[in-house]
């Protein structure tokens, strides 16, 4: 018996040893800010005026963040056009052995409008186009839609150009494609509190501006700017979030990471759904995405 373990206890010291050493790499090491490479560049042969920007990360082995005022991204390349002049400050850190690193920052001067950045009928619907905003109130009557928010398996996404049911069917992009509408009789007060959720606004006037007043959050006021990715159908806001209400009786609206990149299922001139994903853990219940249902100011106040 003897002899077992001290066979066993040798044959065991090469593998622990190998454990150790092994560990020894698993993290690596930060980056001096000095040794960081990326390059902010203005195609001045897409625009004269300097509108779209050119961010690149190059330094291996790290990931990007990217803050440029009007979005975010955390691509090694990526492109940005700005559709109004002016100065935009750009952000840029990496995680490089698990911390950040935070850069200086870029300035960029836009020098000309390009307002074709922003006439596709997804901006126009949203916003009003160029030179007008548009209110948009979260829909707590039933006035177009069943209630103020639904809940959405986390793969359906735009749903305008169809049904979202089947593989093969507009608005589901993969395995979990499902939607629960609950009346205003589920809602209140089980999900949500009755009352007056504010007004919050898109503009296109010399920026994209976002507003949002919120008498449901202890009142504050957020002032922002947002952008529309016409091909995604995807919406960033920067500097405040959605109207919002959710209660369940665990997390509630804290359930939900991201505050920032909402997925547009629909949206048209009075009608318009965001979807967020639920991520964390609500009453031992799964991910979800939850679609908050607005209709304009004007629609509601003509029905």
């Amino acid at each position: 018996m003897k002899l077992n373990i001290k066979i066993f206890a040798v044959l065991m010291m090469p593998l622990l040893f190998s454990a150790c050493k092994k560990n020894e790499h698993s993290i690596d090491r930060t980056l001096d800010k000095s040794e960081i490479q990326y390059t902010v560049t203005q195609d001045l042969q897409a625009d004269a005026g300097g509108n779209t920007v050119i961010l690149k990360n190059a330094t291996p082995g790290t990931i990007s963040m990217w803050d440029y005022g009007t979005g975010t991204s955390r691509r090694m390349i990526d492109t940005v056009k700005f559709a109004f002049k002016g100065d935009y400050v750009i952000k840029f850190s990496v995680l490089s052995g698990g911390l950040e690193v935070k850069m200086d920052s870029v300035v960029v001067k836009v020098t000309q409008d390009n307002l074709n950045y922003v006439n596709d009928p997804l901006w126009i619907a949203l916003s009003g186009g160029v030179g007008n905003e548009k209110e948009w109130v979260l829909d707590t009557e039933g006035v177009y839609f069943a209630g103020p928010f639904a809940f959405y398996g986390v793969n359906i996404g735009w749903l305008k150009d169809g049904g979202p049911w089947g593989a093969n069917t507009t608005g589901c992009y993969g395995a979990d494609c499902w939607n629960w509408g609950p009346g205003l009789n589920d809602i209140y007060p089980n999900m949500m509190a009755k009352g007056d959720y504010g007004v919050m606004t898109f503009g296109l006037k010399g920026t994209a501006s976002f507003k949002a007043v919120k008498p449901m959050e202890n009142g504050i006021t957020q002032n922002g700017t947002y952008f529309l990715n016409v091909n995604s159908k995807i919406l960033t806001i920067n500097g405040g979030s959605i109207l919002r209400g959710y209660k369940p009786a665990k997390n509630g609206i804290t359930g939900i990471s991201n505050w920032t990149t909402y997925k547009i299922l629909s949206l048209d001139e009075n009608t318009l759904q965001l979807g967020v994903i639920r991520d964390k853990d609500v009453d031992g219940e799964g991910p979800a995405m939850l679609s908050f249902n607005f209709i304009t100011k004007n629609f509601a106040s003509s029905q």
